[in-house]
This record gives structure tokens, C-alpha cells and sequence, in this order.
């Protein structure tokens, strides 16, 4: 059995030397039109390939929006459903139930420890390896205090790494020039930010590799684009100017 878990990401396995090391909690971070849900698409369906049982869980996004973008892109999410090897589950029932019963003098109380023990019910009862949560800014956007969003997100961190599988979570960011503080990023085992970049009237879409515990990987950012099949990663093509 291989010790590194492949992201189905064409030229990001490069960037990793093999994938990422099992049963970490890799946080997945960029603006809207970056391509975060299709890269985790992807992680899932390289997953089920290899009989892996994968666990979608959106929080934000409708379940149908998430498989038409799988249609439009030929990526076999359909197929793999009907095989009972991944499942997408709508969880943002359970962020509002929670954000709801929190409002008023409330507010301010967490909200994942609440969801926390529903994603480790849905990974056990499915028997998940890989899990996707996309994306978790809606259930800590609430949070007024860097303080209280740190202790949420440290207690989804410590929930994923007892739940024996291989986590990736997505996160919003409107621009990757902003001067922003994500203490996801600090807690998260390894980040992967995916940006745009706006030049001469072009776009450039550009992934880095912000870190990844205990993996040697390139660290310098690399273009990308979203193809008919999905993303594909220019590994060995430095990024011009």
C-alpha cells in the first residue's frame, strides 16, 4: 500500500513528490472562479478509482450545482454516486441549525464543535478514506474575534485527525494581495492556495504550495488552468512575469 495519497490533480502529485502523507488535514484556500470545488472533485474521484471511499460535504454550496459542475467537466462523479464509493451530503443544514439556535446572546458560541460530532457520525457510517469539506468559512465567518475563530478551527482540526481518514477543506479568500490574517492556515497540516491574477487584461491562474508538514515539495507558484477535464498543473514551467 502506498504511503502517499495521490490528489488526482495533474502536476500537483509532482509538486508534492508522490501526494500528500495519509491522514492529514490539508486546507485548500482561494478566491471565487479559483477552481476549489473541481480540485476536490478530483480528490475524490482519484480516491474512488483506487476503491476508496470518499465523503463530499458542502456547506455552502447546493448538492445539484456541485454535480452539474462535475457534468461540465466529463468528471465521472455521477458514476461513482451509483457505485456507493462517494457520497455528497448538505451540510449546511447543520451550520444554520447550529448559527440559528446561537443567535442573541448566544451568538458568539461555536458552531463546529457542534458539527463536529455529525461529520465523524457521516465518516464512520460511510467508512470514508478521503473527505471533503467545502468550504468552512460560512461556519466560522460568525465568529467576531480572531480568538474564538482560532478555537474553531483548532476543534475541526483535532475532530479530522480522529476520524482516521484523509481530510481536505476549503476556504475562501476574496484576493491574494490582501494583508489578511487565516489562522487556518496555521493549524491545517499542509495549504494550497489557488489564486487569479489580473495582467494586461489576461487572467493567470497560479497554485502555491504554502506549506506541508513533513514533505520536502516545490514551494515556488506554478500556473494552472481549468481544462475540459478538469485542473491541470504546470509543474516544471516557472511563472513570467
Amino acid at each position: 500500500m502506498s504511503s502517499r495519497v495521490s490528489t488526482g490533480v495533474k502536476g500537483i502529485d509532482e509538486m508534492l513528490k508522490g501526494g500528500f502523507l495519509p491522514n492529514r488535514a490539508i486546507l485548500l484556500r482561494g478566491g471565487p472562479g479559483t477552481g476549489k470545488t473541481i480540485f476536490s472533485l478530483q480528490y475524490l474521484i482519484e480516491g474512488a478509482k483506487k476503491g476508496e471511499m470518499g465523503l463530499y460535504v458542502t456547506l455552502e454550496e447546493p448538492v445539484d450545482s456541485v454535480r452539474k459542475t462535475a457534468t461540465s467537466l466529463n468528471l465521472d462523479l455521477e458514476k461513482y454516486e451509483k457505485e456507493k464509493l462517494i457520497g455528497i451530503f448538505d451540510g449546511s443544514r447543520m451550520v444554520y441549525k447550529f448559527g440559528e439556535e446561537r443567535r442573541g446572546i448566544d451568538a458568539q458560541r461555536p458552531v463546529i464543535s457542534n458539527t463536529i460530532d455529525q461529520l465523524q457520525i457521516l465518516v464512520t457510517s460511510s467508512g470514508a478514506n478521503r473527505l471533503v469539506i467545502d468550504s468552512i468559512t460560512s461556519a466560522i465567518i460568525h465568529q467576531r474575534f480572531p480568538t474564538d475563530k482560532r478555537l474553531e478551527v483548532l476543534e475541526l482540526m483535532k475532530g479530522l485527525r480522529k476520524m482516521n481518514c484523509n481530510s481536505l477543506i476549503t476556504s475562501e479568500s476574496a484576493s491574494p494581495a490582501e494583508d489578511e490574517f487565516f489562522v487556518e492556515e496555521y493549524l491545517a497540516d499542509g495549504v494550497i492556495i489557488l489564486s487569479n491574477s489580473h495582467r494586461n487584461f489576461a487572467v493567470t491562474k497560479t497554485v502555491w504550495i504554502e506549506k506541508m508538514r513533513g514533505l520536502k515539495h516545490d514551494d515556488q507558484p506554478r500556473k494552472y488552468e481549468i481544462s475540459d477535464s478538469g485542473i491541470i498543473v504546470y509543474a516544471s514551467e516557472p511563472v513570467t512575469a
